[in-house]
């Protein structure tokens, strides 16, 4: 069986389109294609069903995908043991980030990482909390760093870099509006909420409770799905929003935003690295583990 196929089912699997894995494999459509029907033809079963543009697994599908993600992982494996009898570290690294550690902490990180180790190849998903500790206790991805303690079992968390969540506003969203005392006073400000999933919601619901009311209270004008959306919103005055001072604090120094010092309590949070218990880790994943302590220990 040919690994260049398995590469190009696998893509089509996880990406549930067919140009999308081309796009990423960077191969053409019909080569993808072409690779996953030579699949098909080979096991004499079909792999996906074709609805219109959606693409699902069949029965098939699922069983050749869990088998190959196998032994992509043991490939990896050997290449990493067989680099180290090199004195190298090589292959690659499957980390993911939700949105503030993606675009706030692992970039640096990233960059003293792999002037270590520069034979090293990541591979970085960036998705909400929820969406990044699913794809750790799935096997998809071998560590993460988001923005809450995960809830779920199996998944082992190390508190790293601490943040602070701050409420702000346009300067034009707080003119010819009575001055707030607190959360309640913004009942009826416009407001920019994350969506589901996000750490950043989260942690604002317990802000919310601890204010007696909850986030079907407020004058919600837009939900978006990243922080830098919701910072941009805020800039053209659509609106109010809790978010990272991480993130916001260039545009807090430039007065761009202002901050609303109305929270009951001061609200802060750790970050966590994340990994799937009992998962036999590969020397890059390992090493990176290792890196981020010490990086955030200093």
């Amino acid at each position: 069986m040919d690994f260049r196929k398995l590469e190009a089912f696998c893509k089509v699997y996880e990406l549930k389109s067919f140009s999308k894995a081309g796009l990423e494999l960077q191969l053409s459509q019909p080569t993808i294609s072409a690779h996953v029907a030579n699949l098909e033809e080979e096991l004499g079963v079909p792999l996906f069903d074709r609805l219109g543009r959606t693409v699902l697994p069949t029965q098939a599908g699922e069983v050749l995908y869990r088998g190959a993600k196998q032994v992509f992982q043991q490939v990896g494996r050997i290449n990493s043991e067989i680099g180290l009898l090199r004195d190298m570290v090589v292959g690659d690294l499957l980390l993911g980030g939700s949105t503030i550690p993606a675009n706030y902490i692992l970039p640096t990180l990233l960059k003293t990482f792999l002037g270590l180790y520069p034979s090293l190849r990541v591979h970085m998903t960036i998705g909400d909390t929820d969406s990044i500790i699913r794809q750790v206790g799935q096997g998809r991805l071998e560590l993460g760093i988001v923005g809450s303690q995960p809830e779920q079992q199996g998944i082992a968390a190390y508190p790293l870099h601490r943040d602070e969540l701050v409420l702000v506003a346009a300067p034009c969203v707080r003119e010819g509006r009575p001055e707030p005392k607190n959360l309640r006073d913004l009942r009826a400000w416009p407001w920019i909420l994350r969506e589901r999933g996000s750490g950043t919601r989260r942690y604002m619901e317990t802000l919310l409770k601890a204010s007696g009311i909850t986030i079907g209270d407020l004058a919600v004008s837009l939900w978006v799905e990243s922080t830098e959306a919701a910072i941009q919103c805020v800039r053209a005055g659509l609106g109010l929003s809790v978010v990272s001072r991480l993130a916001a604090q260039p545009y807090l120094e430039r007065g761009e935003l202002v901050c609303l010092d109305i929270l009951s309590q001061k609200l802060e949070r750790s970050f966590y690295l994340i990994q799937r218990q009992g998962r036999e880790l590969l020397p890059a994943a390992s090493l990176f583990i290792e890196h981020v302590r010490n990086a955030t220990q200093a």
